[in-house]
């Protein structure tokens, strides 16, 4: 139990009057936890919680079910439980959409019961396999340390406190306390790289030194500082702005970076914004340049860069009528024009006749604006000179009066003087 109550006292991890939320299958990992919670935590049945999600993948899963409910009883102990329905397995991916449904099914129990810490049964053995399966499938450092050993769970604290102990010290363990568990069958196929690695890349391994485990854990930390560092050093950075479809900065705010380090901000970037992991492999600075990763596209424009995740594009939304001082969708994003000052933010203003209807969509192709002095120039002149690249001029709010465009968001608003017009003002609700 030492490494286990260390594991706490190394992290501050506060343990009066907290909840804790176990993740358990009624394996020999989850078993082992589930003990030395019940022993270590002051008042184990006022203060722990386990949580089981029976995936429906095998037909002998209702035993760890039946293995979970006689343990927790004995102890007094509250089990939630919940069925993964055959109808929703995806016939691809499945192992990734059990992990999706076993996580929102924990986050929806910690809220439920005010839970401070959800805790799994990871090991230094899993730590250790997904540092070569991280390393096979993509070599990125911040992926193969994504087992966290202190994490975050929507308003829980996520904790791995078995991350030191090897395999065979929980089976151990579950002997020495004479603690019933369930094997998963599959675990002992070679269908999957993981079981793979495990079976005969991580023994041979061992062979090799008495302290993979340690190791592992070492490399985990010293990731975690590296990260922690680079995040710190980016956070530093004059960071761009949300800019309708895309993320908008000055090519000006990166001058001290050099190509390695800038293809690593946009990877931070696309992480922090949209969660995904990807590797701009070439960064190269230009007045115009543009960059392709997966779904994501960085765009060099005039004085600006533009990060754009496709995916997000939606389909431009057709030229139709609003009333003043209602909400309106528009090519996913929601509006509002008023002569009053609203809730809202304030993304831009235009003079025109007074009126309770006006025309909103996107500017097409070829347009022309009119000037002040009465003269028009083509909208194309006006996008670049605000450094609005093509492929997001139609997601710039367009308001037409009389079918003439009265403003552009971004871009252009109504130039000619009028003494009887009014302002409107433009907001969004993001």
């Amino acid at each position: 139990m030492t490494e286990f109550t260390n594991f706490f006292t190394k992290n501050n991890i506060e343990i009066k009057n907290k909840k804790f939320l176990l993740a358990a299958s009624g394996g020999p990992d989850s078993v082992a936890l589930f003990h030395m919670l019940v022993n270590f935590l002051p008042n184990p049945s006022k203060q722990l919680i386990v949580a089981h999600l029976d995936h429906c993948l095998r037909k002998d899963s209702y035993l760890e079910s039946e293995l979970l409910q006689k343990l927790t009883t004995a102890f007094k102990i509250k089990l939630v439980e919940k069925s993964w329905p055959v109808a929703l397995h995806p016939q691809t991916g499945i192992e990734a959409k059990a992990r999706e449904f076993r996580y929102a099914f924990l986050a929806h129990t910690g809220k439920k019961y005010q839970v401070d810490y959800l805790l799994t049964a990871h090991h230094g053995d899993d730590l250790i396999e997904n540092i070569l399966l991280k390393f096979i499938r993509s070599g990125d450092v911040a992926e193969m340390n994504s087992l966290q050993i202190v994490g975050n769970l929507d308003s829980m604290k996520l904790l791995r406190p078995l991350i030191k102990y090897s395999k065979a010290q929980l089976l151990e363990y579950d002997k020495k306390n004479g603690l019933d568990y369930i094997e998963d069958e599959t675990n002992f196929e070679d269908d999957t790289l993981r079981n793979r690695l495990r079976h005969h890349v991580v023994p041979l391994l061992k062979k090799e030194t008495n302290h993979l485990v340690e190791n592992a854990y070492r490399f985990s930390e010293s990731a975690a500082l590296l990260s922690d560092c680079q995040n710190s050093f980016f956070e530093s950075l004059i960071l761009p702005i949300d800019f309708g479809k895309a993320l908008r900065g000055k090519k000006s705010d990166l001058i001290n970076l050099n190509e390695n380090q800038l293809a690593a901000f946009f990877d931070y970037l696309v992480y922090k914004k949209w969660h995904q992991r990807v590797h701009f492999d070439e960064i190269r600075r230009s007045k115009k340049a543009t960059f392709n990763k997966e779904n994501f596209q960085l765009i060099f424009y005039q004085d600006y860069y533009y990060l754009i995740n496709r995916n997000g594009l939606t389909p431009i939304d057709s030229k139709k009528k609003i009333k003043l001082d209602e909400k309106f969708s528009l090519n996913g994003k929601e509006y509002l024009i008023s002569h009053d000052k609203k809730i809202g933010n304030l993304v831009g203003y235009f003079y025109g006749v007074r009126t309770d209807f006006l025309e909103v969509g996107s500017l097409p192709q070829g347009s022309k604006l009119r000037l002040a002095d009465g003269r028009q120039t083509k909208a194309k002149k006006k996008f670049a000179e605000n450094g609005i690249p093509l492929i997001l001029r139609p997601y710039c709010l367009t308001i037409w009066q009389k079918e003439n465009p009265v403003y552009v968001e971004n871009v252009y608003q109504n130039q000619e003087y009028n003494a009887n017009f009014v302002r409107y003002n433009v907001y969004i609700y993001l």
